[in-house]
């Protein structure tokens, strides 16, 4: 086989791969487009919530906006009562929360998943209460 062929071929064979595995976007504008965005953006609390209700551990949660969010801008949830009780703040993601904590901006949290949890003054207890709640959906 000369190698003009073989080059031809194997340009054919890369442009056939190139194609494989794209997904289009939909279009802006679009339900379609509604419904990624909300995904998107779904509010990384809910199933520690859902957790913490069914084991009827008492919390507050701020709302995610921006100038409402926990004390250093994340969205949070405060279990029992500040100051003594755990506070969870949330990172977008669990990289996010782990750079926190290297940076020296979390001193005493613990890093579960993309959360921040401040231990304050909770019993052992109810810690581990909170921990099993903490780390629902973390994976590693």
């Amino acid at each position: 086989m000369s190698s003009a062929k073989i080059a031809a071929a194997c340009a054919l064979v890369a442009v056939s791969l190139s194609g494989c595995g794209v997904a289009s976007k939909p279009e802006a504008g679009s339900a379609q487009a509604a419904t990624a965005a909300k995904h998107s953006l779904a509010d990384p609390r809910t199933r520690h919530i859902r957790c913490l209700t069914e084991d009827h551990i008492p919390y507050t949660e701020e709302t995610l906006h921006p100038a409402s969010a926990g004390p250093s801008g994340y969205p949070s949830i405060q279990i029992g009562k500040a100051p003594s009780g755990p506070l969870a703040e949330f990172t977008k993601t669990p990289g996010a929360a782990q750079n926190v904590q290297m940076e020296g901006k979390s001193q005493g949290a613990l890093v579960i998943g993309a959360a921040l949890v401040y231990p304050n003054q909770a019993s052992d207890a109810l810690m581990d209460r909170v921990d099993k709640c903490m780390t629902l959906g973390v994976s590693g």
